[in-house]
């Protein structure tokens, strides 16, 4: 009777997980993050993960920074991107300095506006869609 009983409750738990349908996965991720330049839009995408001091702030101007790093070299800027941390350990207490410098040579200005921010849930990354004017 037990084994009868065990083989029953098995039975119908085989036949319940065959039935259900699979729950469709829907994706909130922009279609920008992939094709930057469209609906006649000449854009680029920048990202950044979570910096070193953890600010938002920062964040963004990394991204935003790499975003117009890309629209200058589509349009045939040269950029020179020098980026400098320095970690020091000292009485089991540690310091990071992050500095960032950037050069441009171009004979034009290149303009450009946010266009669209997304922040990944499960990463925190930070993507930012920056549209030429």
């Amino acid at each position: 009777m037990r084994k009868l009983l065990g083989s029953l409750i098995l039975l119908l738990l085989v036949f319940t997980g065959c039935a259900s349908q699979p729950v469709p996965v829907t994706s909130d991720v922009p279609s920008w993050i992939l094709n930057p330049n469209q609906d006649g839009k000449n854009g680029a995408v920048g990202s950044a993960m979570r910096t070193y001091d953890q600010k938002t702030s920062t964040q963004r101007k990394l991204a935003i920074s790499r975003a117009l790093d890309e629209l200058s070299l589509q349009n045939g800027v040269k950029v020179q991107m020098n980026l400098t941390k320095q970690e020091s350990y000292k009485n089991g207490r540690g310091n990071t300095q992050m500095d960032v410098d950037a050069s441009y040579q171009t004979n034009s200005t290149v303009t450009a506006h946010i266009e669209g921010v997304y922040q990944d849930k499960l990463s925190g990354e930070l993507f930012i869609w920056m549209v030429m004017d």
